[in-house]
């Protein structure tokens, strides 16, 4: 009886570290294909479409890369009471 009660336990610690390990292999697969399926079809439509999101054309003789920043139609005392 002993032998059998040995033999499920190490049935049971085996199956408990297969099941891990399938368990990292699939959120690896999963991942992995989430994020080359998701970002990598987001970033050839965006490529595509010609949009960029950063503008990297710094000029070096500037002394500021300041932007004005034109009307926005409100008043500067409705900023000192936003609550």
């Amino acid at each position: 009886m002993a032998a059998i009660r040995y033999f499920f336990k190490g049935f049971k610690a085996g199956a408990v570290d297969f099941s891990k390990n399938i368990g990292i292999f699939l959120n690896l697969v999963l991942l992995a294909a989430v994020y080359f399926l998701g970002v990598g079809l987001v970033f050839l439509i965006i490529k595509i479409a010609g949009k960029k999101f950063l503008r990297f054309n710094f000029n070096k003789k500037a002394k500021t890369y300041w932007e004005e920043r034109g009307e926005i139609g409100q008043v500067k005392e409705t900023f000192y009471r936003q609550f």
